[in-house]
């Protein structure tokens, strides 16, 4: 995702819970790259096996070591990675996660239909540009331009591979004109069985190399 959308436009918390999981892994990458757990490889995407055993190597692919992670017991980090190097045939950070429970339900709501997830994103933006905007009251003009979080417009379709169903979804500024950032895409695709849905969330700049590597990365998951 651009730094300018991140940071000025969409929030974390603003997406569905298991996309607010799958961001807080990407963003947790460098964090935990020095941790003494050994990094979880993402199968699917192109690595050599001496990085998934932590090994210094070349390769462009970060990956994080999910074993290390603190989290609810009903959201489980599978495999977590990142490749935002120059050398990068595509840059886009990955994440395979399992749900249960409520989680796993509510997920399968947004799967069938992610028209939700939209809304939630947008009534969430909008919250967020009024506590922002009510908490600059008496702040030089200027100064609260700058922290004034951007207005974000969403899109989502559905997505398909093989017999796995998900969405897609591009969030980008409101504004408009040469200066609009540009957009960030979202691809998800999830396997429901039992009470468990396992997913692979997929995050970047292009769609279509996003969606690339989702199907490629739920064919080695899900």
């Amino acid at each position: 995702m651009p730094a300018s959308a991140s940071s000025r436009g969409i929030a974390a918390g603003e997406v569905f819970s298991l996309l607010r999981a799958g961001f807080l892994a990407v963003v947790g990458v460098v964090m935990l790259a020095s941790c003494a757990y050994v990094p979880v490889a993402v199968d699917g995407v192109s690595v050599r096996p001496d990085v998934a055993a932590g090994a210094a190597s070349d390769n462009p692919w970060i990956f994080v070591p999910a074993n290390g992670w603190i989290t609810r017991d009903t959201v489980i980090p599978v495999s977590v990675g990142a490749c935002a190097a120059t050398s990068c045939p595509q840059k886009v950070a990955v994440a395979v996660i399992e749900a249960r429970g409520a989680e796993a339900r509510a997920l399968a709501r947004s799967l069938n239909d992610p028209r939700s997830l939209v809304t939630r994103i947008s009534e969430g933006n909008r919250r967020r540009i009024a506590l922002v905007t009510q908490a600059q009251r008496g702040v030089p003009r200027a100064t609260a331009a700058r922290r004034i979080p951007y207005r974000v417009v969403s899109r989502t379709a559905a997505f398909r591979h093989r017999t796995l169903s998900g969405f897609t979804l591009e969030m980008r500024r409101a504004a408009a004109g040469r200066n609009e950032a540009r957009p960030a895409h979202a691809a998800v695709l999830a396997r429901s069985r039992g009470g468990t849905v396992k997913l692979v969330l997929v995050i970047g700049e292009r769609a279509g190399q996003v969606q690339a590597t989702a199907r490629a990365v739920a064919d080695a998951n899900l």
